[in-house]
């Protein structure tokens, strides 16, 4: 592992702890150990549970000679793919599509997680769809991210809106209810778990979309020199999303010491976290309409300018590694 990245994890690990994320750099203590090596990363955040969960509860090192590292951001996640200081990763599809479109040798073997995006106004507010605010300020988050490709490709034209006919401000998740609140802007474009967040805070929805959350990407590199290890991952994947949906309880005070979950209202932590997995769909298996729904969002990413060039999403895909990956319809 280079040495750099090791600064990396450092650091964004203390940008996580600001924001009630967490970051780690974890390696089996036995390095005699014939399990194979493999370095794992995730963004945190709740749409990683299945990573977040397998790194806390040590389900990786009962398989793997695993480095494990949380990243701030998506970007961050795919620069250390790029470096090839990753073999493995938790990663969102947007972003997928803009590094494979530069040549990043990655493939797709896995689902993670998908989940809702969701466009909030105040509880008192006039605007009741989101064709109404043309002409007005949206808060977003970063411009190229998942959230804004679904935001200006999927849920303005849906309502008869461009993104040129709005503005669309970047904040942080955590300060978008604020910058509503202060009416720095009519709505607000949330994924979880700060969409629960605003609902049990007392805000509006007005529109939703998917979000197609995060799938597994693996190096091309790794697939071919350590595919016992990208196997062995793949089993502590499957269980960990057993582990989540079955033992719900007790998987539930993990993601809540992860990201210091506090009681919201009168709702206390481990049911705050419970809602906000309500409306998440945690499993390893895609279903064919899965791949659609990301070809959509790769165009939506081209026709935005984000990419230069058109990325088929087929061609991302590996579904032979992983018997079964696709459900039978």
């Amino acid at each position: 592992m280079k040495n750099y990245l090791y600064v990396l994890a450092l650091a964004t690990m203390m940008l996580l702890s600001a924001c009630g994320g967490n970051s780690t750099s974890s390696k089996s203590s036995n390095e005699s150990s014939d399990k194979p090596e493999l370095n794992i990363g995730y963004v945190s955040i709740l749409a990683n549970a299945p990573g977040i969960v397998a790194d806390k509860e040590g389900f990786f090192d009962e398989k793997l000679q695993a480095e494990t590292y949380g990243f701030n951001s998506g970007p961050e996640l795919y620069q250390a793919l790029a470096s090839g200081d990753l073999d493995i990763a938790y990663a969102g599809v947007p972003a997928l599509v803009n590094w494979s479109s530069r040549g990043l040798p990655v493939k797709v073997i896995a689902k993670v997680n998908e989940g809702k995006v969701g466009v909030v106004v105040n509880s008192n507010s006039d605007i009741t769809s989101v064709s109404q605010l043309k002409n007005e300020v949206i808060a977003g988050v970063k411009s190229g991210s998942g959230v804004d490709i679904i935001t200006k490709g999927l849920i303005l034209p849906e309502a008869g809106l461009t993104h040129e006919d709005v503005t669309i401000q970047e904040f942080k998740q955590t300060n978008i209810e604020a910058a509503i609140d202060s009416e720095q802007a009519k709505a607000g474009i949330l994924n979880e778990p700060f969409l629960t967040y605003s609902l049990l805070r007392g805000k509006e929805q007005i529109a939703e979309a998917n979000d197609p959350a995060l799938v597994i990407v693996v190096t091309e590199d790794a697939l071919k020199n350590k595919p016992k290890a990208v196997s062995e991952f793949m089993n502590v994947h499957q269980s960990t999303i057993e582990y989540l949906n079955e033992d719900q309880e007790k998987a539930n005070k993990v993601l809540v010491d992860v990201f210091n979950i506090a009681q919201v209202e009168d709702v206390p932590p481990e049911e705050v976290i419970a809602k906000a997995k309500e409306k998440m769909v945690f499993e390893w298996q895609f279903n064919k309409e899965d791949f659609q729904y990301y070809q959509q969002l790769a165009d939506a990413a081209y026709e935005l300018g984000y990419v230069n060039k058109k990325v088929d999403v087929q061609e991302l895909l590996d579904l032979t590694f992983v018997e079964g990956v696709v459900k039978d319809e």
